[in-house]
């Protein structure tokens, strides 16, 4: 059907004039025709002021339909381009947005969200050059040669010198680890690991049934001497660890700590995984310690809190004789990675948008953790000013399960050290705050607040009995 003024309408309601509220009627109809398929998703509606001649009624009446729709998440404008079915209409809303605003998390490290609109504005740059044609298709487990030659420039620049053959593309660092330990690794093999370490790890190895022996750490890292000693009379088959800004403590190792793990890892015949998730952080720029032992070593880096977990992926670099079995183990457990995702990574790093990104992040990160730093500036925090998280070392009076079940009940989510502790009786009285977490830097003023309100209140307090 064609208006006075030429132009189609693709969709008109049939009104009855009468009705108390015609603007309700529209929104109903409108709302009906979306919620049964009449109005697929994306589909154009007609402008306000043509359906309102058409209609002859008021411009007003169809402004107040559409926002009725549009308040329920059925339909989306956009100005210059015109009003559009949502592509999430007829899901409820509280789904959509639920209502978590009680608590702040400062529990969970997240890759700092309120970067996402630079990383949104890089990736309509990216979509013009996506190598639609190879992607759009299964792929080999291990990646395409495109995206592991990309990858192994990438990885130089840690001083990881691995030829394409040699990489791996996996679907997130999780999935890294899942393809080792699964295709190289046997149940009750045993893996050294610090004695606070990553929970997916843990979880991983648990499943597997692959024992995991703690070795102990001081303020520089882990106990270097211990972790020999261990080796030495200890069935030991490999060593996990996270050299760059540990997670749980965020302590990085010295260039001699790593010198002596690799010899360690070589006059044991250990394999050694080292997982780079945070090294993006890290200030000081150490050799990993695969650069040492590369014949023995399986170096992981994951995008997740780089960029976006949205991508879901790590680069693998493992030695030559060990590629056919993570190869064969990838296709069993995921078949590849997205070669979409694969992709977006590749042309991040190539058009230097992984750079631009890490640079906001890094400058956003140092400015909330200055502020960690001035409200809690009486208490016993691990010093890191480019980290995600923190390390805060907690007064004799709470236990790190208590201090956690007294942040909840004040509306901060935080994770204490026994979240991360393995087989260990006694744990360190501390919690790992999230400084990533908030979605602003307001959110996490407020979270510290509440966390130094508590910090203070023990101070007053008789220290409890344990």
């Amino acid at each position: 059907m064609i208006d006075e003024y030429g132009n189609e309408i693709t969709w008109y309601p049939s009104i009855s004039h009468n009705t108390k509220s015609i603007a309700k009627e529209i929104a109903q109809r409108l709302e009906n025709d979306i919620l049964n398929g009449t109005l697929k998703s994306g589909f154009k509606l007609p402008p306000q002021r043509v359906l309102a001649n058409f209609l002859k009624i008021n411009h007003s009446t169809i402004t107040r339909a559409y926002k009725i729709c549009e308040a329920k998440g059925l339909i989306k404008g956009s100005i210059g381009k015109g009003t559009f079915v949502s592509a999430d209409a007829g899901i409820p809303q509280n789904l959509l947005h639920p209502d978590n605003s009680q608590v702040i998390d400062m529990g969970m490290v997240l890759p700092l969200y309120e970067v996402n609109p630079l990383i949104e504005h890089c990736l309509k740059q990216v979509h013009n050059n996506m190598d639609y044609d190879n992607i759009l298709t299964y792929v080999p487990p291990e990646g395409t040669a495109k995206h592991r030659y990309i990858a192994a420039k990438w990885l130089e620049r840690f001083e990881i010198k691995a030829k394409p053959e040699r990489i791996i593309i996996t679907a997130g660092t999780q999935n890294a680890l899942s393809v080792i330990l699964t295709s190289l690794f046997k149940k009750g093999d045993r893996i050294v690991v610090d004695k606070y370490t990553y929970t997916g790890f843990k979880s991983l190895s648990n499943l597997l049934g692959i024992i995991l022996r703690p070795v102990d750490f001081d303020k520089d890292g882990i106990d270097i001497d211990e972790l020999e000693e261990i080796c030495s009379n200890e069935n030991i088959a490999g060593i996990y660890l996270m050299p760059d800004c540990h997670n749980p403590t965020s302590l990085s190792l010295s260039d001699k700590q790593r010198m002596r793990i690799a010899q360690i890892a070589k006059a044991y015949d250990l394999l050694l995984i080292e997982d780079s998730y945070y090294a993006f952080t890290a200030q000081v720029k150490h050799k990993p310690i695969s650069y040492y032992i590369p014949e023995r070593s399986f170096y992981i880096a994951g995008f997740s809190k780089s960029i976006n977990p949205s991508f879901r992926i790590s680069y693998l670099a493992a030695p030559g004789r060990y590629v056919r079995k993570l190869i064969l183990g990838m296709n069993n457990l995921t078949w590849m990675a997205s070669p979409i995702n694969a992709e977006i990574i590749s042309q991040m790093i190539r058009f230097n948008y992984y750079d631009t990104i890490i640079a906001e992040k890094l400058l956003r990160i140092k400015s909330r953790n200055t502020l960690v730093n001035t409200v809690l500036s009486e208490y016993n925090l691990q010093p890191n000013d480019h980290s995600f998280f923190r390390y805060l070392q907690l007064p004799n009076n709470f236990t790190g399960k208590e201090f956690e079940m007294e942040c909840i009940k004040k509306g901060v989510q935080v994770f204490s050290l026994e979240r991360f502790s393995v087989n260990t009786r006694q744990v360190e009285n501390g919690v790992r705050l999230s400084v990533s977490a908030p979605k602003t830097i307001q959110e996490l003023e407020a979270g510290l607040l509440i966390i130094k309100s508590i910090l203070d209140s023990a101070k007053t307090e008789p220290p409890l009995i344990l």
